[in-house]
């Protein structure tokens, strides 16, 4: 099986990330960004954002529970591939991030590209995504989706894809797609 991950917010804690950055950068905030997102609704969110992908944050990001373990169990099974809509200058600091995880290849695409590569070039069985217009963009495609229902953003999109709480629940969903397919 051939299986394609995103990486922030499904693989890495980007939000966690984003937060600990401006609470070290003292930069308020003027919603409840575990709610609302930490870069739409964003005083100057383009600047401080790249003020973040500028930095060494991204080398440091933290696995959110249980995807490393899960990913390298099914890199030994599978092809693993992940795909990131950073922008390709920032592949080395998601390399690094992701020095642990066996996958077979990481691209980093930007935000403009990043369907087209999945649905054009690497044609996953599965795909785990975590934004709401790119989990209905791939089931469009016809891809199986699989979705973190940790973030308050993905509310109503199980019409689209395959919910999941805890990355030690991906082996069986796997398993009961490939006995359906």
């Amino acid at each position: 099986m051939k299986i394609c991950s995103d990486v922030d917010g499904v693989i890495l804690d980007y939000i966690q990330g984003f937060i600990d950055f401006t609470q070290r950068e003292n930069i308020p905030y003027t919603h409840n960004p575990e709610l609302y997102g930490v870069i739409r609704n964003f005083p100057n969110n383009f600047e401080v954002r790249d003020r973040f992908h500028a930095g060494d944050s991204l080398r440091q990001l933290k696995y959110i529970d249980g995807s490393l373990k899960i990913l390298n169990f099914l890199a030994n099974r599978h092809e693993l591939h992940l795909v990131t809509a950073l922008e390709p200058e920032q592949f080395q600091k998601r390399a690094e991030n992701l020095k642990s995880v066996n996958y077979k290849t990481l691209q980093c695409v930007g935000d403009n590209r990043k369907v087209q590569i999945v649905i054009e070039e690497l044609q996953p069985d599965v795909m785990f995504e975590d934004r709401p217009e790119l989990i209905e963009a791939f089931y469009r495609a016809g891809l199986q989706v699989m979705y973190p229902d940790w973030h308050p953003y993905t509310r109503g999109m199980e019409r689209y894809a395959t919910p999941f709480s805890h990355w030690q629940e991906i082996p069986d969903l796997l398993q009961n797609i490939s006995l359906t397919n």
